[in-house]
This record gives structure tokens, sequence and C-alpha cells, in this order.
């Protein structure tokens, strides 16, 4: 004999109950009733007896390592996305500051990397400059001074010029 599945279940329930709502009221009812609840309180017994529970413990350990497996992939995107915002407003303050001091900057492609603290830190600039011009030096320091990048690893390039 096969176990009963959940939609057997639920076709027995709907047929109990018709069966039910056709009986006259009184004695015969209430016996009926209590059968009909023994019987589908043994056939979800039988459910659960033939469940898989090894297979469910092994179903369960898959679907863990999956929800840990996107987490890390979202954690990933997270550190990538907070990488280039930190990339592209550093490269936005850069290209602000050389403005204000009238100085032609073509490109300017910042680099972060992660830090000791757990958070992205500008590490490199590389700025390329339509002409070369008197607020070089100035804003060589500014850059130094207000994001950390030192003038020794700041790369600086005149359009044209290798």
């Amino acid at each position: 004999m096969s176990a009963p599945t959940l939609r057997g279940i639920c076709a027995a329930s709907v047929f109990f109950g018709l069966a039910l709502a056709l009986l006259p009221e009184g004695r015969e009812k209430r016996v009926a009733s209590l059968c009909v609840t023994a019987a589908l309180v043994l056939m979800l017994l039988g459910l659960f007896r033939s469940f898989r529970w090894d297979g469910y413990a092994v179903s369960l350990a898959e679907m863990r390592s999956a929800a840990n497996a996107i987490c890390a992939d979202a954690e990933e995107g997270r550190r990538a996305l907070s990488r280039r915002v930190i990339e592209q407003e550093c490269e936005e303050y850069i290209m602000d500051k050389a403005a204000d001091l009238s100085l032609a900057v073509r490109s300017v492609k910042v680099s972060a990397g992660w830090s000791r603290e757990g958070v992205w830190v500008p590490e490199r600039v590389s700025i390329t400059l339509a002409e070369d011009g008197p607020g070089r030096a100035r804003i060589a320091s500014l850059i130094e001074a207000e994001l950390g990048i030192s003038e020794q690893v700041q790369e600086w390039s005149i359009e044209g010029h290798t």
C-alpha cells in the first residue's frame, strides 16, 4: 500500500466535507464526523511516516549552502560598488580642484585599495593634463593632503606626450 499524498489528503478532505454536509444533524453526523477526523489524522500520519527525512536534511544543507553563496556574492558586489563610488568621488574632487586652479585636466583615474580598517582608501592616481600649468604643484600637494595619495604615487602626463 502506498503512502497518501498531500493532493490525495486534500481531495479526501473535500469529499468528506461534502459527505458531512449532506448528513442530517444528529448522532449519525457526530459519529461520521469522528470517523472522518480519524481517517484524515491517519492519512496525515501516513504522509509523515513516508517522508524522507534524510533527503530533507540534504536539501536543507544544500539550501543553506546556496544562501551562503548568495550572501557572499552580494557582499562582494557591495564592496566593488563601494570601491567604485570612492574612486569616482575622488576623481570628481580632483577635477573640481583642478578647475578652481584653472588647470586643464583631460582625465583622472583613481585606484582604491582595501585598508586594514576595512574600508576603501585611494592609493594611486593617474592624471592627464591638456598642458602643464602653474597649478600642477598646488593640486599635487592638495591630493596628498586631502586624499592621502603621496606625490610619489601620483602619475602625471601631458596629453600627446609620453
